[in-house]
């Protein structure tokens, strides 16, 4: 009898390692579908804008980006050439602290949550600063940046790049902005962001209108 049970426990507990597994794997496939629409849908938008703007820089150009903040990192010519430039770039925000009423955030290519609750590589944030006298929310659509772009180069960086004197608007045609709802895990503290990470793979002045 006790053997009986005994067997009976070790099928019962494999079957829910199986499921748990199973579920698993669902959850990431279903993730990373996800992950993959919002890119699909980011690099349209892309090329949507560069046909009425020369100046938008390309999350692909980023991600070309080699090395660590601590190290320092290596930059392809296309995105040097535009250091201390006003560009344009499409992202999906972050907040650092707050979600309302701020003046500094970071941008992903992303979502945040599409990351599978790992930090996002170096090469994926870019830090940005409202010009002077703007702020705004983080929201749930993509925005459309313009600002003044920083390469920072050398070792011992918080950021790859920064985007400053910045405006923002929703970079949906004529699309609305819905406020997004504080929740921690949209959240990308400045301290969360060491910089060890191992190296990394390859993979015209216009005022916005003010979102608040």
């Amino acid at each position: 009898m006790k053997r009986r049970t005994k067997r009976d426990l070790s099928v019962f507990l494999g079957a829910i390692a199986v499921i748990g597994g199973i579920a698993f794997v669902n959850t990431q496939l279903s993730r990373g579908n996800l992950a993959k629409e919002f890119e699909e849908k980011r690099e349209e938008l892309e090329a949507e804008v560069s046909q009425q703007s020369n100046n938008l820089i390309k999350w692909t150009e980023m991600r070309k980006t080699k090395g660590t903040l601590r190290k320092g990192g290596t930059f392809v010519p296309e995105l040097l050439e535009m250091d201390g430039d006003r560009v344009q770039i499409i992202g999906f925000q972050v907040a650092m602290e707050q979600f309302r009423n701020i003046s500094e955030f970071t941008l992903l290519p992303i979502p945040l949550e599409c990351y599978f609750c790992a930090m996002p590589p170096s090469r994926d944030v870019l830090l940005v600063t409202m010009a002077e006298g703007e702020s705004t929310s983080i929201f749930q659509e993509p925005v459309l940046l313009e600002g003044t772009l920083t390469i920072n180069q050398g070792p011992g960086q918080k950021f790859f790049y920064t985007l400053e004197d910045a405006y923002l608007k929703s970079a949906l045609d004529g699309g609305e902005l819905t406020k997004k709802r504080l929740q921690l895990q949209h959240m990308l503290g400045g301290s969360e962001h060491s910089g060890d990470e191992p190296d990394l793979l390859e993979p015209s002045k216009r005022r916005f209108s003010d979102t608040d």
